[in-house]
């Protein structure tokens, strides 16, 4: 298949779908059909309502589905069934997904494939598409239970037996899938900490059923570790090393446009890192450069602990003193740094610090110690009784 747009290939889109793309069997009740069921097959791309246009674009050149936007999503959907077997199905057979997206996409196809032949007309036709929908995505909210029910409605008792999935043998993973995975599930994120240090990652996510695509990353890359984040059920791989970030990471990215808005976040990613690897940091004036470059990239900063003004005033003081600040609240028992008036010693804090600006951003588990109290963004600047 021909590249589309010529800026996305096969293997660039198969990488956006692993990462921001789902494939649905829906069932609605319609009580005028023999079955009383109507089986709606969807492939469908979710992006930020910043990348609007590029779905649009995607739509175009595909020729096939529509757009739909709800808050601050937009979503580009493909329902027909002659449109995903002629349109969709080419791309992904050309460049597989992987790991457990993959096998989403096999149960999909064969249920595009059986509705082709009307085999969903019949009532085993039916109930084996119901039972393979049912393990298409391991996150979804479907239970047992709304499985039972739709064979049920149908009036299918016996056993429908569920072929075995034949998983094809897949190439190693290009950099074309790479920069479709980073354009959906990349991050690019400079960290900035109390006393000036900066940090530097690069970051997938993955839910877990496609850890493996992480590790492949790894072995592609020669560098960075993947984790599993249990509070989510999905892993993450991460390079933290500036020297890796700056000889492994950038140099494959720099010459192989991204598409959405992490195109912005990356060049701005990149020019930071050229500074840190520089030591322009360690200057008032080169920390300030990375800071307007890189502070309020992501979500506009909103996931930072301090906004960008207070960080600034907190840098300002550093750059003021030679030493570290010495302020130490005045509490009843100071001999382990006990905080008996939390309020107090925080106000305290603040007094001396001569700024209100941080008032509303501290966020504790424990309010007994004063190391909690400034754990997080007062800990280099702060001398600890």
């Amino acid at each position: 298949m021909k590249s589309i747009l010529n800026k996305f290939s096969p293997s660039y889109l198969s990488g956006f779908t692993q990462a921001d793309g789902n494939f649905h069997i829906s069932f609605q009740k319609v009580e005028k059909l023999s079955l009383g069921l109507r089986v709606s097959p969807k492939f469908t791309l979710t992006q930020h309502i910043k990348d609007k246009p590029l779905l649009e674009e995607i739509k175009s050149e595909l020729g096939v589905g529509f757009i739909s936007t709800s808050r601050d999503a937009v979503n580009y959907s493909v329902s027909s069934v002659p449109q995903i077997k002629n349109k969709i199905l080419p791309l992904f057979e050309q460049s597989p997904l992987r790991a457990g997206k993959l096998e989403s996409y096999l149960i999909f196809k064969k249920v595009v494939e059986m509705m082709e032949n009307k085999e969903h007309l019949t009532k085993e036709g039916l109930a084996k598409i119901i039972n393979m929908s049912y393990f298409m995505n391991t996150a979804s909210s479907r239970t047992n239970d709304n499985r039972q029910e739709l064979l049920k409605r149908i009036g299918f008792e016996g056993i429908s037996e569920i072929e075995k999935l034949t998983i094809p043998t897949l190439s190693p993973i290009n950099l074309d899938f790479i920069r479709g995975l980073t354009d959906g599930d990349g991050s690019f994120f400079i960290g900035f900490h109390s006393n000036g240090r900066i940090t530097a990652s690069y970051t997938v996510i993955q839910e877990s059923s496609c850890k493996n695509v992480l590790e492949e990353l790894v072995n592609y890359f020669g560098c960075g570790k993947v984790y599993d984040l249990s509070s989510s059920k999905s892993s993450r791989y991460q390079v933290e090393n500036l020297n890796d970030i700056c000889n492994k990471i950038i140099p494959h990215f720099k010459d192989n446009m991204l598409l959405t808005e992490k195109k912005t976040h990356f060049d701005l990613f990149a020019k930071a890192c050229e500074l840190i690897q520089n030591g322009s940091h360690k200057s008032k004036e080169g920390l300030m450069e990375i800071i307007n470059l890189t502070y309020n990239m992501n979500k506009d900063g909103k996931g930072r602990k301090l906004t960008k003004e207070e960080y600034i005033n907190l840098i300002e003081l550093k750059f003021k003193s030679s030493s570290p600040l010495n302020i130490v609240p005045k509490l009843e028992d100071n001999n382990y740094g006990e905080i008996v008036d939390y309020d107090s010693a925080r106000e305290e804090i603040l007094k001396e610090l001569k700024t209100t600006l941080i008032t509303d951003k501290i966020e504790l588990s424990d309010k007994s110690k004063l190391e909690s109290l400034i754990d997080f963004d007062f800990t280099d600047i702060i001398n600890k009784p």
